[in-house]
């Protein structure tokens, strides 16, 4: 076995995306903690419970693309909807957001997590310093059937629409008042949508997953533990993201954005450098141009546009295209130079200490191992760790 230029930058991606990750404690604890706000919510004989509410994750949770804060100091975002089963003909924005929030404040835990200031949309959780992460909860209900055959008339298959929920929203000029003309949404809709564009390379590694640990079946593996290149492409772009716009958050390109992108662009590779490369040469291709503005389209309504703010702040855009093809020369630099650890300065500022010396220090040792094994010596990473205090 030999590490050629493209074998050493792959394995080092690999184990750098695998350094940002949530580890499989985390996961489990913050999956228990929701599922306990979930259990007191529709607990029978609650003010809820009449209205069978549903509690799941949204976001990069569900997505499997969440990573890791800098350190200690910051915390986890975990996104949650409470759908409860009720119409807009008999209930406003303002009653549905009041009786969750009412039922949270029951618990005297959850009473004393509460943030002081309500949100625009959601209720916060402040878990303790030791878990980590805090918790928004999104109130919702089904959407109207109107809506949802005005989603599917616009391309979005049935099974999707379906999904569609509407949510609450402070701002919102029907907030106080019974209106059909709520906030949209559709996390269990986009996630199944984003699922679909890797399925095929996610059975694959599910499957395989499970002969390796020699599962009875194949749902007996987690979905979370399961990492696709794009999933893990997903998590890279973001950490460089975070570290190249760490200085200037108002223009900072937004994760729904690189996944959509990214989703639309992933031809199921197998290899993470294959994938991440191609990614960046072609999610470009899916920002469309509607009179004159710049569309990220969402993929389950397409009336909405991710990338809306573009048009009132232009520099977002041109920032968001600077960013990609920053990441795009960083990687090709990197094949270029033939030795991944000649450029880890250039990757600490990209990535983070943290993670970029883990990536490397197990680069190092499948290396050595390979070496051992082929009686050869492969190209050898050096990592040399700087004398100053640590940072992300």
């Amino acid at each position: 076995m030999t590490f050629d230029v493209k074998s050493q930058l792959g394995q080092f991606l690999m184990y750098l995306a695998e350094s940002l990750d949530i580890s499989d404690t985390r996961y489990v604890e913050a999956e228990d903690r929701y599922k306990a706000v979930g259990q007191w919510l529709g607990k029978e004989g609650s003010i809820l419970a009449q209205y069978n509410p549903q509690i799941y994750p949204q976001g990069s949770f569900r997505l499997g693309t969440v990573i890791r804060p800098f350190d200690d100091r910051e915390e986890y975002d975990i996104d949650l909807v409470c759908e409860l089963q009720e119409s807009k003909e008999v209930i406003t924005q303002q009653q549905l957001k009041k009786m969750v929030g009412d039922r949270l404040k029951a618990n005297g835990d959850y009473d004393r997590m509460l943030d002081k200031e309500e949100g625009r949309r959601c209720w916060t959780l402040n878990y303790s310093n030791g878990a980590q992460f805090h918790m928004d909860i999104l109130p919702a209900i089904p959407e109207d059937e109107g809506v949802k055959q005005l989603l599917f008339a616009n391309g979005v298959p049935p099974v999707l629409a379906e999904k569609a929920i509407s949510i609450t929203d402070i701002k919102s000029n029907s907030y106080n008042s019974l209106d059909h003309d709520w906030p949209r949404s559709n996390p269990k809709g986009y996630a199944d949508w984003f699922h679909e564009r890797m399925k095929v390379r996610f059975d694959s590694l599910r499957k395989s997953m499970a002969e390796s640990l020699r599962a009875a079946t194949i749902e007996a593996v987690p979905e979370f533990r399961v990492k696709t290149p794009l999933q893990r492409a997903i998590q890279i772009l973001k950490r460089h993201r975070d570290m190249m716009f760490i200085n200037d958050c108002d223009d900072k390109p937004v994760s729904i954005i690189i996944s959509t992108l990214a989703a639309h662009a992933y031809k199921n590779e197998a290899d993470i450098v294959d994938c991440i490369l191609s990614l960046l040469d072609e999610m470009p291709l899916f920002i469309e141009s509607r009179g004159g503005v710049s569309w990220v389209p969402n993929p389950v309504n397409p009336m909405e546009n991710f990338a809306d703010k573009w048009h009132e702040h232009p520099q977002r855009e041109l920032k968001f295209r600077k960013w990609l093809r920053q990441v795009a020369d960083d990687l090709r630099s990197a094949l270029q130079e033939g030795n991944v650890g000649k450029l880890q300065e250039v990757f600490r500022a990209r990535f983070g200490t943290r993670a970029v010396n883990e990536a490397l220090a197990k680069s190092e040792k499948v290396m050595v191992g390979a070496a051992i094994a082929d009686s050869k010596t492969p190209p050898r990473i050096e990592i040399h760790t700087p004398n100053k205090p640590w940072k992300a």
